[in-house]
């Protein structure tokens, strides 16, 4: 049974990413990649990852849900991001991880507004308060 694991570090000057991959003990696989490598690398990751079959979040316990949480991340919003076609209302969400960056999410005005509403009658607050 072969057996591996893939390990990532920055190299000594910061501007690539070192990829390791260790097949039965060794490291029979490098590659150092630039920032836009990376991010390709992220992506084609990301991809291959959401076409994964997942338990739903309600499955997977408290635990599992805040293993990649950000507490208090920067966030920014545009209207200039839009969708097309018909029902294209639409604003763009952006939120800072401290690991993947900015992840930016275009909602539906319906949508957006149903985090609103959410968002402030959970936290018990109105707007201007």
């Amino acid at each position: 049974m072969t057996t591996g694991r893939i390990i990532v570090t920055p190299n000594d000057t910061r501007d690539k990413m070192v990829l390791r991959m260790m097949v039965n003990g060794s490291f029979p696989l490098f590659a150092e990649l630039g920032s836009s490598q990376a991010d390709e690398l992220l992506e084609k990751i990301g991809r291959a990852r959401a076409a994964l079959h997942d338990k739903r979040m309600s499955e997977q316990g408290p635990l599992a849900v805040l293993e990649f949480s950000v507490v208090s991340p920067a966030w920014r919003t545009s209207p200039d991001i839009a969708l097309e076609g018909p029902d294209a209302d639409s604003i763009a969400l952006g939120l800072k991880h401290s690991t993947y960056g900015w992840l930016t999410f275009v909602l539906p005005d319906k949508e957006a507004r149903a985090l609103g509403e959410w968002l402030v009658t959970t936290t018990g607050k109105a707007s201007g308060d």
